[in-house]
């Protein structure tokens, strides 16, 4: 964008220098000129005044100071610069020239006096048509210098000096003056176009890193919008699979009920019958301690499966204390030990947090003790305002474990567990070494919390 700013300015400030430098070295030279010119009247003035003080009250200048003007206007040196001299009066009449044949002819008076007469340096080329020019067959086109002369005593302006002088004497002096205005006007040009260019370089310096930036972050929403995407893809699909996991669990819990506490049920009701059929105490005995049995075995069976789907209360406990809980019931239920290392801070959890971290140690827990024996059981973890990492793990034989994708005892089994973490943006990592089983999980709280 610099270069093609530079390319087309340069263009337009080349044309406008070409323009500007021919009126300013015009305007230069003409005032050189006149300054020149200037000081010349003033010369041939200081010289020429005093001798032709006499025209104030006389038509004619006296012999003697005619004379002083040859010798003076002829003299080889001032001659060289001024080749040709006349002094005018007013009335057009030539009262002295190097030419003697001029003196007392009168002639059209030039514009140049009119202005001397006026007060004025009057500055100009010679009219070679002019009848002075055309008597002496001029054919040098010489620039003319009028001055005004004035009277001593009274400051009345009594005639008028006229200088021809050869323009070649100027050649130098305005040459000088041409090449100094040319030079003058393409190094302000320079210059302007230097600074026009260092403004747009930093304009477009400017624009190109806001434009990287915003590429950048265009970059970056891009990635974050696909990250997006496939997160809303997985949270779509865990929660598929997750409403499919429950729709098992139910058939599951229904099966449950269906194949064990329902038929002792169906069994204590034909047993009630048998009684009510009874005639005697005796024959009451047997079948009411089997109605018995049957009925304790089946609130045994509701209650277990009640354990496992209720959710102790669990809303207002820190994330240390919920661990703590899940630990203690899974050590009173499975008749265990179980290591615990609890680093956190006093921070709060959203309660779909609390009831993910709640069945993640429970389900740990749980397959280390189905798989390992409950042999080394731990849970490791470390809690901060920016994350929560859990582990559970145990020192059991890996041949022991059961892929998460197996579903034991009517329960979700790990893989639930996964759709359950990966749905409120955590991830769960398994890890079978020799040593035994490690459960992590893992869930960034800056956004959660």
């Amino acid at each position: 964008m610099s270069i093609q700013f530079l390319f087309a300015s340069g263009i337009l400030i080349f044309f406008a220098t070409l323009i500007s430098g021919y009126v300013i070295s015009g305007i230069v030279e003409q005032n050189a000129i006149r300054s020149k010119a200037g000081a010349a009247a003033i010369f041939v003035q200081s010289m020429t005044e005093p001798l032709v003080q006499k025209l104030a009250s006389a038509d004619a200048v006296p012999p003697e100071d005619l004379a002083r003007l040859h010798n003076l206007f002829t003299d080889p040196m001032l001659r060289g610069r001024f080749p040709h001299v006349e002094i005018w009066k007013p009335d057009g009449t030539v009262a002295y020239s190097i030419a003697p044949d001029l003196i007392g002819r009168k002639f059209p008076l030039p514009s140049g006096a009119r202005s001397a007469l006026a007060g004025e340096v009057a500055l100009s080329f010679a009219d070679l048509d002019a009848g002075e020019h055309v008597v002496r067959n001029f054919q040098t086109n010489y620039l003319e210098i009028y001055s005004p002369l004035r009277d001593s005593s009274s400051g009345t302006i009594i005639a008028v000096a006229e200088i021809q002088e050869d323009p070649a004497t100027f050649d130098y002096d305005v040459g000088y003056v041409r090449l100094a205005s040319w030079v003058a006007v393409a190094l302000a040009s320079c210059a302007i176009l230097l600074c026009l260019f260092m403004i747009v370089r930093r304009g477009s310096n400017t624009i190109e890193e806001q434009r990287r930036a915003l590429n950048q972050r265009a970059e970056d929403a891009e990635a974050a919008s696909r990250k997006l995407a496939e997160l809303q893809g997985i949270a779509r699909q865990a929660s598929m699979q997750l409403a499919e996991r429950n729709e098992k669990l139910m058939r599951g819990v229904g099966a449950d009920l269906h194949d064990g506490p329902a038929q002792l049920l169906s069994f204590a009701r034909l047993q009630v019958e048998q009684v009510r059929q009874a005639k005697t105490d005796p024959a009451r005995k047997v079948p009411l301690a089997t109605l018995e049995e049957s009925l304790d075995t089946a609130l045994a069976e509701i209650r277990a499966i009640a354990r496992s789907l209720i959710l102790p209360e669990i809303e207002h406990l820190s994330p240390s204390r919920i661990i703590e809980r899940a630990i203690k019931m899974h050590e009173s239920r499975s008749e265990t030990k179980v290591a615990s290392t609890v680093v956190s801070e006093d921070i709060d959890i959203p309660a779909a947090l609390k009831i993910c971290l709640f069945r993640f140690v429970q389900e740990g827990l749980n397959n280390a003790y189905r798989h390992a024996g409950g042999n080394g059981q731990e849970v490791w973890c470390e809690m901060s305002r920016a994350h929560m990492k859990v582990v559970v793990s145990d020192r059991g034989a890996p041949q022991g474990f059961v892929k998460p994708a197996t579903r034991t005892g009517g329960r979700m089994g790990l893989q639930g567990l996964r759709q359950r973490i990966e749905s409120l943006g955590g991830s769960l990592q398994i890890v079978i070494a020799g040593t035994g089983t490690k459960l992590t999980m893992l869930f960034e709280l800056r956004e959660t919390i």
